[in-house]
């Protein structure tokens, strides 16, 4: 069984969790709830479980700040942000969370979830660590439905817009995000939003001509003209 800790000032929202998790029949078994931050933080360091699922908005202390407290050897588990607040999503992206879950839960999206701790449990995270090189921005954590990417910056040449998804062009691979391209603007000095529907690496820019941009490779991508201007000068300033 893998045991499980949810961290959430509200009891309703905690409990309806709880009951989802126990009704799916999965080997999930809670070993403790906290009200707090810190509650949830003393019973990580007794209780060791294996995931934490922690509500983001309480009083007091901020679910994102839980690096604050834990030192890289309690980080041994991995950590699911919940909130129904979405403008917190980057920051649990940035915070490199396994996993987030929006309220109301949405019953598929818990199930996937799951069934990822569960293929996963044996995987020896580094989340101390991902966490830090995050905080320092110089890796995006990107969840798609295949689970979630640590990227470096370096190896994103640019995002294109997909409808509600983003299609990630690497430098050896293509990466399909479940987020929507303005999830991914202003993540990243080196990333520029050049286009509604492109974000692209100045590292990787050759050349403007007209209202195109030359990427490294031969890429074409386009610029509007307000932007334009704004990228000659960001081009200037990291020459």
């Amino acid at each position: 069984m893998i045991e499980y800790i949810v961290i959430d000032d509200e009891s309703n929202p905690r409990e309806l969790l709880i009951y989802t998790i126990r009704s799916l029949g999965l080997p999930f078994r809670l070993v403790g709830e906290g009200k707090s931050l810190l509650e949830g933080i003393d019973l990580i360091k007794s209780l060791r479980p294996k995931v934490v699922f922690l509500d983001i908005q309480m009083p007091v202390h901020n679910g994102l700040n839980i690096r604050n407290f834990l030192s890289e050897e309690d980080f041994n588990f991995k950590l699911i942000f919940v909130t129904a607040y979405d403008q917190y999503t980057i920051q649990a992206i940035r915070l490199s969370a396994f996993d987030y879950l929006l309220k109301p839960i949405e019953l598929n999206e818990l199930t996937d979830c799951l069934n990822r701790v569960l293929k996963e449990k044996n995987s020896n995270e580094k989340a101390y660590q991902q966490l830090a090189s995050i905080e320092q921005k110089n890796v995006l954590v990107i969840k798609s439905h295949g689970g979630t990417h640590f990227l470096k910056v370096e190896a994103i040449v640019f995002i294109a817009a997909d409808g509600m998804y983003s299609h990630f062009q690497l430098v050896d691979k293509e990466l399909l995000s479940s987020k929507p391209l303005k999830a991914y603007e202003g993540l990243h000095e080196k990333l520029f939003r050049c286009h509604r529907s492109y974000i692209i690496n100045i590292d990787y820019v050759l050349k403007i001509e007209g209202q195109n941009v030359i990427l490294k490779g031969g890429v074409e991508v386009p610029i509007s003209r307000q932007n334009k201007s704004r990228l000659i000068e960001v081009l200037k300033v990291n020459s």
